[in-house]
């Protein structure tokens, strides 16, 4: 009688969190692909998108969306990397791409139709865009070692774009 019990009361459980999860009407995606990799998600809202992929060893991602229509995506490849967006609003889309080793990128966005992008090949370098306001568009394009860029915006309709590359 006491597994019965048990087993009724995790499918209504299950069936419940099942409901709740299908009526927000998110997805999450991670792939990873090689060894010592870490990536967690956490969604609230509806119809938000997060797609992670990585491939090699040691890489950490970590994704936060709140609001609705938000997507968000990082790519990371090679070894010991880290990448984390929290995105606060709707309509906000955020991607990191990162090949190498020792990379780290943070985009952080509130409001609403922010565009965020943080692209890195090499070692060593760091990039952070925090945008808060709407209609903000943010691009970092970093290739070569030991690169560090920061973009902060605060407002409606800013544009930035920073492209650095060295040894």
């Amino acid at each position: 009688m006491k597994r019965l019990l048990i087993a009724v009361s995790a499918a209504a459980l299950f069936t419940s969190l099942s409901v709740s999860g299908a009526a927000a009407q998110n997805r999450t995606v991670i792939s990873q692909f090689g060894r010592d990799n870490g990536a967690a998600a956490s969604q609230q809202g509806v119809r938000n998108d997060v797609r992670i992929e990585q491939s090699g060893r040691a890489h950490y991602s970590r994704a936060v969306q709140t609001g609705r229509d938000n997507f968000l995506r990082m790519n990371q490849g090679g070894t010991r990397n880290q990448a984390v967006t929290e995105q606060y609003g709707n309509n906000n889309l955020a991607v990191t791409g990162q090949e190498g080793r020792r990379l780290d990128a943070a985009i952080y966005q509130s409001g609403n139709g922010n565009i965020s992008g943080i692209a890195q090949i090499g070692n060593g370098s760091i990039a952070t865009t925090d945008q808060a306001g709407r209609n903000n568009t943010t691009g970092v394009i970093q290739v070569g070692d030991n690169q560090d860029a920061s973009v902060v915006q605060r407002g409606n309709n800013n544009i930035s774009v920073v492209i650095q590359g060295g040894p």
